[in-house]
């Protein structure tokens, strides 16, 4: 039995799409427990920024041609000295806990929205 490669990557990407979302899902079951939310700060959204990485570059390699890796960390940490000079000049008191906060806050939307485009790109690459 053939399977199309359109198949496999559409299946990929929602099983990686189901697993993101248990991992988020798993996190906020753990803050629900007082001791986890007491001891661990953490918020379900900041374990994307790693996962999403490792899936843009699962869904994105194909043989020996690579991934989209390099161009996504290119642009991630280009917009992310953008947002870094924005912020100097609009808060002249930036301290590096709100400009970190901020830089994850932002690379889970921004790797939210590559890891998107760049699903829908091989889906339809492939078809």
């Amino acid at each position: 039995m053939h399977i199309s490669p359109w198949m496999t990557d559409t299946v990929t990407f929602v099983t990686q799409f189901v697993i993101l979302f248990a991992v988020a899902g798993f996190l906020v079951i753990l803050r629900k427990n007082q001791f986890f939310r007491s001891r661990v700060p953490i918020k379900p959204l900041d374990f994307w920024p790693p996962i999403l990485l490792y899936f843009i570059h699962e869904i994105s390699k194909n043989g020996l041609s690579g991934s989209f890796i390099p161009e996504v960390v290119i642009v991630w940490l280009g917009l992310t000295l953008i947002v870094l000079i924005w912020q100097i000049f609009a808060n002249p008191h930036l301290t590096y806990l709100k400009f970190f906060i901020t830089f994850w806050r932002f690379s889970d939307l921004f790797l939210f929205g590559c890891w998107i485009v760049v699903g829908i790109y091989v889906i339809f690459e492939s078809i």
